[in-house]
């Protein structure tokens, strides 16, 4: 049975997990621009995912399975995540970077399927394990060993479980204070940042040109992303010594809300995924 939202986010060790959560997330994208491609906006996120998650599920008999460029901005849009025109030039700037590869169907050789390469699959373990690492964190006996330890058998059999419950996946896009920074160019890891600064022991001094050198994006941007939370009454722009922006308690515990909506989702993925390899590999799985 996965664990509930109210479960987690009263878990003794619940701050604990969320500034190490925070700092490996940070650590995925800060100073590394190919990264934070992949972390630029919740569109972006999510179709990183979705790629694996069509790739692993594809059955030449659905085609609902076929990850086509019509078929990802079906999910997208219909969630709201991102208009077809935004899905079309993310998928461009995908096959650019080499993060995907368009393929001739084996069964119609007029589609074109969108497979990831390695280097996609790698980042996405990455980004996968960070998740993992906080519920291996406050519940160390649950499986989310497995995936920490990057096994591609694992990887896979938790895009294909996340495939078949979407909106176990998308449970984010309910959390509108958070969705306003996950929705705007370099938001949500502008947040992380900032956020990583307000809990550290040894905060790094910030500033929105630092901010902005870090994601690739202009002062402005960064400056009118936050200027924009504190007029919703998110956060305040005076700021503390070293940095341009204090986080407001009413953030605070919306982002708090919204990580344990978020992990619950992740749990209950992960644990019809573990059941489907404890069925397949019996004593492979050490949960």
């Amino acid at each position: 049975m996965s664990k509930t939202a109210e479960e987690i986010l009263a878990h003794p060790r619940f701050a604990e997990a969320r500034r190490a959560h925070i700092d490996a997330l940070v650590g995925l994208f800060a100073d590394n621009r190919f990264v934070t491609r992949l972390m630029i906006d919740s569109g972006t996120i999510m179709l990183r995912a979705l790629l694996v998650g069509f790739h692993v599920a594809h059955d030449e008999d659905d085609r609902t399975t076929w990850a086509t460029l019509g078929q990802l901005q079906n999910v997208l849009v219909e969630r709201g995540l991102a208009s077809a025109r935004r899905v079309e030039d993310l998928v461009a700037r995908f096959r650019q970077v080499g993060y995907v590869v368009s393929v001739e169907s084996p069964s119609d050789i007029r589609v074109r399927i969108l497979k990831p390469t390695e280097q996609l699959l790698a980042h996405d373990r990455d980004h996968l394990a960070v998740y993992h690492r906080f519920l291996y964190d406050l519940y160390p006996d649950r499986g989310h060993d497995w995936t920490l330890r990057q096994d591609p058998r694992v990887h896979f059999a938790i895009r294909k479980a996340m495939f078949l419950a979407l909106d176990k996946a998308t449970v984010f896009t309910r959390h509108q204070p958070i969705m306003t920074f996950l929705s705007r160019n370099a938001g949500y890891c502008a947040f992380l940042l900032v956020a990583q600064a307000a809990l550290s022991r040894y905060p790094r001094e910030q500033s929105f040109g630092s901010i902005a050198d870090r994601l690739g994006v202009s002062r402005t941007h960064v400056r009118n992303i936050f200027v924009d939370a504190e007029a919703a009454g998110f956060v305040s722009c005076e700021g503390k010594p070293g940095s341009p922006v204090e986080i407001l308690p009413p953030l605070w515990q919306a982002y708090d809300s919204f990580l344990a909506d978020m992990q619950a989702g992740q749990d209950a993925i992960a644990q019809a995924a573990f059941a489907t390899l404890r069925a397949d590999c019996g004593a492979d799985h050490p949960a």
